[in-house]
């Protein structure tokens, strides 16, 4: 959808909601000890509380991009703020521990609709000149959320313990949804998915998954994306590993840290130059070449510390470009759903499979199949986009 001007305020609020969909991994994940406590269950079992958010993602991503559509993508957002909002509420309650993970997966689903529609409005509503630049904000939340719940979380848990964080979470999500409806313009029509009449049958939602990834166009960033995220939850798990204990608490929150400042700078500086799939190939060229450093300065905590901050650094051109691209590639609010959803579905598929592969691959190789398991996966993106660049070329000229 082409747009003249960038409505600011709407950008800066469906960021933030982007930052507290974010927060409903951290609020569990920085307060683990606390649950602990609660919740006297095995450490997978309790690990389970921040992973089975995903779940939703992983299995719906593309399912979650058709049915916004068909809701219209204002309602889907700010629907899912709200029901965030009141699962916070309840969670303050701490239940159960089943009931605890029933009341997380159902977080999941609203967080898929904050994270499927929150793209849509960001590029609805910026100029064809900004989005680029407003993509890469959008997708900086994931990071910086998790750098601000470490700084305001431990206050919070210390004046209330985990009901007090749930329910700052909470007031947060309601807070923003209050306002987005309040700003954000009503859908012209009242209907927003083509497909709309379509029945929802297993054989019609296979299908639109089998179109979506067949397509070069509308798969491409999603596709382009998974090498990422594999890369990147499995990168900040294990490098601090190979550092002394004393410095791993430092290195753990710094390399977020390095990958957003390379996204919100140089990254969107070179999305002024090249193409945002351009940007993608580049990103994972430059997460290769910065892995292969790793191998001979490891022994030197220093020197092998700011190795992992170059790595984390260059790698951070990767997602900005990637939700660009998405923007870009997808002119549509309904195509842009579909290839949100497919992202969606494909970063949980990164962060799912990404550790434990790399956990089996240290098992056995240790520092060098990490940066092999690096090497690899920056390639695989880079070759990915190449091969889906070659058929919308091909596309286009069968066109013509």
């Amino acid at each position: 959808m082409a747009s003249l001007r960038t409505d600011y305020a709407i950008v800066t609020l469906v960021w933030m909601a982007g930052l507290g969909a974010a927060a409903q991994f951290g609020k569990v994940a920085i307060s683990l000890a606390a649950f602990r406590e609660i919740y006297p269950v095995g450490e997978v079992a309790l690990g389970f509380l921040i992973s089975c958010v995903g779940l939703a993602g992983l299995t719906l991503g593309v399912l979650g991009g058709i049915l916004i559509t068909r809701v219209g993508i204002r309602r889907a957002f700010v629907t899912g703020l709200v029901l965030a909002a009141l699962l916070s509420a309840v969670q303050a309650l701490l239940p159960p521990y089943p009931v605890m993970i029933a009341l997380r997966v159902l977080e999941g689903a609203t967080h898929l609709a904050i994270v499927i529609a929150g793209p849509i409005l960001m590029a609805r509503h910026s100029s064809d000149v900004a989005r680029p630049a407003v993509m890469t904000l959008w997708s900086s939340f994931f990071g910086l959320s998790f750098m601000l719940i470490a700084l305001l979380a431990p206050p919070i848990l210390r004046a209330g313990g985990l009901p007090s964080l749930m329910l700052s979470h909470g007031a947060y999500m309601l807070a923003l949804a209050l306002l987005l409806w309040r700003i954000l313009p009503a859908p012209i029509a009242p209907h927003e998915s083509a497909l709309k009449d379509v029945p929802l049958t297993l054989k019609s939602v296979l299908g639109l998954h089998l179109s979506i990834y067949h397509s070069p166009v509308t798969s491409a960033a999603a596709l382009g994306f998974v090498w990422y995220t594999a890369t990147y939850i499995s990168v900040l798990t294990y490098l601090p590993g190979f550092v002394d204990a004393s410095h791993r608490t430092g290195l753990s929150a710094s390399l977020p840290l390095a990958s957003i400042i390379t996204s919100l700078t140089l990254g969107i500086v070179l999305l002024r130059y090249v193409t945002p799939v351009r940007a993608v190939q580049i990103g994972y060229l430059l997460s290769a070449l910065a892995a292969l450093p790793l191998l001979f300065v490891y022994g030197n905590d220093a020197a092998f510390i700011l190795a992992c901050l170059l790595l984390m650094g260059a790698s951070g051109f990767v997602p900005g470009a990637s939700f660009a691209a998405l923007a870009a590639l997808n002119t549509t609010d309904e195509r842009r759903a579909h290839a949100t959803g497919a992202l969606a579905q494909m970063g949980n598929v990164g962060t799912t499979c990404g550790p434990p592969i790399l956990a089996a691959i240290i098992s056995v190789f240790d520092l060098a199949g990490t940066v092999v398991f690096v090497v690899l996966l920056s390639l695989g993106g880079i070759l990915l986009h190449a091969v889906l660049s070659r058929r919308r070329a091909a596309l286009m000229a069968a066109i013509d």
